[in-house]
């Protein structure tokens, strides 16, 4: 597995941008926009975006379909490059997606075209965690999802390099293979509201809020050392 995985944070303002910021008309950003403004560098093809997620409010985490598009503190960045064409990995999910779940919107409002890079690819819990500095423990949303992936990542590359194999390279490709599609939890509740809208809706499948879902790093594993 050749190349390096380089893991961001999908966003945390749903279809809108930084600061909850939309395009106008006129090209500016404001909060009063309507135009989706997808968040780089997770519209990058060459890096790992990962979404937020968070567990039902009273449910437990080990019950299946505890987890849903985060709705609280933050929401799940994701949507459509403007810039950047659709990888060949992601082809199918992507086209899966617009044709059995077409979102209610107009070109004039993101890129529907079908063939621009779809984020995120994966996700993680983004509600709150507890994160202790200088001895003061709090709570922190934003960013940390995508650092949980960081460290997923580096498990992964231990059992690697212990069985003798080499790091994991770039996983994307293998992620939206179809070898690895039994080693998500699918989040198919909730959406990534912004710019006025709804924002787009978490469906079976990969979709522009949580991506293929969250990972089950005892199904990924395998799967991983597995490859050469």
């Amino acid at each position: 597995m050749l190349g390096t995985t380089f893991v961001f944070s999908s966003g945390d303002n749903g279809v809108a941008g930084n600061g909850n910021a939309c395009l106008t008309d006129s090209g500016d950003l404001s909060v009063n926009g309507t135009i989706f403004t997808p968040s780089f560098p997770s519209t990058c093809p060459y890096v790992l975006s990962v979404g937020a997620t968070q567990v039902q409010e009273g449910a437990s985490v080990t019950l299946a379909n505890s987890e849903i598009a985060c709705q609280l503190v933050i929401l799940s960045g994701g949507g459509f490059s403007d810039n950047f064409a659709l990888p060949e990995w992601q082809t199918t999910a992507v086209t899966s997606y617009l044709t059995n779940f077409p979102p209610p919107y107009t070109a004039a409002q993101y890129n529907n075209t079908g063939r621009s890079r779809g984020y995120p690819d994966i996700s993680a819990n983004g509600a709150n965690y507890a994160v202790a500095i200088q001895g003061v423990f709090g709570l922190v949303a934003n960013l940390a999802h995508g650092s949980a992936h960081s460290g997923l990542i580096a498990l992964i590359n231990d059992a690697r390099i212990a069985s003798g194999k080499s790091t994991v390279g770039f996983v994307n490709p293998a992620l939206y293979s179809a070898d690895f599609a039994g080693a998500f939890q699918d989040i198919t509740e909730g959406g990534n509201a912004g710019c006025g809208t709804g924002g787009f809706s978490a469906e079976s499948g990969w979709d522009p809020v949580t991506g293929l879902g969250t990972p089950n790093l005892a199904k990924l594993l395998p799967l991983f050392l597995a490859l050469p």
